[in-house]
């Protein structure tokens, strides 16, 4: 069975225009009981992985290790 991310990149490569998408759920489950949630969007869930890393980083580290570019000098 592939998942719905791998459908929906195939779509994308294809040059037709894609007028719908339909995903049919089957044997649900309560969402207590499931480890991880799937999600459509690659660029929410770079943005969440990269989150999660800086929050690592600023624990270990300290809250002003990592912050917006502008904020810094230049290092030259």
């Amino acid at each position: 069975m592939r998942s719905a991310g791998h459908r929906r990149r195939r779509l994308l490569l294809q040059r037709g225009r894609v007028a719908g998408l339909a995903l049919k759920g089957e044997d649900l489950v309560d969402g207590e009981q499931v480890a991880e949630q799937i999600s459509l969007d690659d660029t929410r869930e770079a943005r969440l992985v990269a989150e999660a890393a800086i929050d690592r980083v600023r624990d270990k580290f300290g809250v002003r290790v990592i912050g917006p570019a502008a904020v810094y000098r230049r290092a030259s």
